[in-house]
């Protein structure tokens, strides 16, 4: 297969499976060694230190084409990850079409039962985005040229009026949507900025002995509650109450902001935890941060034929619909109709 051949597998090839479910264009695979390794292995472990110990397996990132700037990108921005003290994966080698990466296993923090331990993995999940931020406040952004600015944000909600709205659920464009989305895409970009990742939610967090980040490449500055509201608002997974309080309370113990809390509260997702102006910020990110992955699990169900995002979707639209009534913007609910249908 072109520009996988190139790559420096630890070990002679055995056989590859395709991992999961994945909203990209990519194809990711596990790789593992030829059976008569294994076996070398198996017999040769108890001689040699785990520094020694080539891996059991290994992931295998497939682009769809020859993607130069995109595999710099994801290798840049790995190694900024790394100086920010974040787990991720390491990259064992590249070519211009695939890279060759470190496994980090196959529990996903989406699967992680409702233990003591879950709020524990929201806690740590929260203390990565401190991380984060503050590296992103003490170094060169991996990804300088990108932002999300007014431009952008309002070019995620253009996605979701063609994918979600006309395509899957044939909703006739409105120039008041188009107003609608114009005024929040200026008014999320105008709140506080810090480093985030972007795509911050359960399914790209893996559990092992610490928390293992993935997708990662798009990081880039945004709204300072963009990581924490795709974490806690998020489509893959229900968050229970109280690893939301002890998240929130995580993030604000980081003393990231200047938007102080109140006094906590039962429902932490209203968010009524929190000062009027910090309300206000985390509900118009939570509305951007939702409607962008509407257009996203759009696109998946309306075009690429993955219906399973459906349900993904619902999800979705119950925290953006909560968001804007928090705003208070029934002009944008009366426009966004369609999506009760889900």
């Amino acid at each position: 297969m072109p520009g996988v051949m190139e790559l420096p597998f630890p070990w002679p090839v055995g056989g590859a499976m395709r991992l999961g479910l994945h909203a990209s264009l990519r194809r990711f695979y596990r790789v593992i060694p030829s059976p008569e390794t294994i076996s070398e292995r198996q017999q040769s472990t108890a001689t040699l230190s785990s520094g020694d110990t080539p891996p059991a397996s290994v992931v295998l990132v497939l682009y769809e084409r020859d993607d130069v700037e995109a595999i710099m990108r994801y290798t840049s921005t790995a190694r900024w990850f790394n100086e920010a003290r974040v787990r991720v994966p390491q990259v064992f080698g590249a070519t211009n079409r695939a890279l060759l990466v470190e496994d980090g296993g196959d529990l996903l923090l989406a699967e992680h039962a409702e233990t003591q331990e879950l709020t524990q993995r929201y806690v740590e999940a929260t203390q990565v985005i401190l991380s984060i931020q503050a590296h992103g406040s003490a170094s060169q952004n991996p990804n300088p040229d990108w932002q999300l600015d007014a431009g952008r944000l309002r070019n995620e909600l253009a996605f979701t009026e063609e994918y979600a709205l006309r395509h899957w659920l044939n909703s006739d464009p409105s120039q008041g949507r188009d107003r609608a989305f114009e005024r929040l895409a200026v008014a999320t970009a105008k709140l506080p900025s810090r480093m985030c990742h972007r795509d911050y939610h359960s399914r790209n967090l893996l559990v092992g002995e610490e928390l293992m980040v993935v997708d990662f490449q798009d990081a880039m500055e945004g709204p300072l509650f963009y990581d924490l509201v795709s974490l806690l608002g998020d489509d893959y997974r229900d968050v229970p109450t109280n690893a939301m309080v002890a998240a929130i309370e995580t993030f604000w113990a980081g003393d990231r902001t200047s938007m102080p809390v109140s006094t906590i509260a039962l429902v932490p997702d209203e968010p009524s935890l929190l000062t009027a102006g910090a309300r206000q910020a985390l509900a118009l990110t939570a509305a951007q941060r939702s409607l962008k992955a509407l257009g996203t699990f759009g696109y998946q169900v309306s075009v690429a034929g993955c219906v399973e995002y459906a349900i993904c979707a619902d999800r979705a639209w119950k925290h953006a619909k909560r968001a804007i009534m928090s705003l208070g913007w029934d002009d944008l609910l009366t426009e966004l109709v369609a999506f009760d249908s889900l």
